[in-house]
């Protein structure tokens, strides 16, 4: 569970695990925070709550889903695609289903580095 907020480590399928639980919950409980006070603003409307928790997490998964693309540099039309498709599978199934989504995107390899190498001896 190290380096949760490095969004531009390439992780290996259990450490986007323990990155998925980890985001699942902190999902959760903005959730509960946003639910409650939504509560606390209107108590007698008992589905603004439920509506506004469900437009907060799909804010929540789209930030999260976009922050690791812009750190990776990915650069992908696919990718983007693939970020909107999260967000719409939020809508109708929860963070629970799309951040698995955002979890496999940790696992692409970070583009920001190059593979240029100078060789000292091409130099002189």
């Amino acid at each position: 569970m190290n380096n949760l907020t490095d969004f531009s480590l390439e992780r290996n399928w259990k450490q986007a695990i323990g990155f998925y639980f980890a985001y699942l919950l902190l999902g959760f409980l903005i959730g509960a925070l946003i639910g409650g006070i939504t509560g606390i603003i209107d108590p007698y409307n008992l589905e603004l709550p439920a509506t506004i928790g469900e437009v907060a997490g799909t804010i929540y998964c789209l930030v999260l889903y976009f922050a690791i693309y812009v750190r990776k540099r990915l650069n992908s039309f696919l990718f983007i695609i693939l970020g909107l498709v999260a967000a719409v599978i939020n809508l109708f199934f929860g963070n629970i289903v799309s951040l698995i989504i955002v979890a496999f995107l940790t696992t692409r390899e970070d583009k920001t580095e190059t593979d240029i190498t100078i060789d000292d001896s091409e130099i002189y």
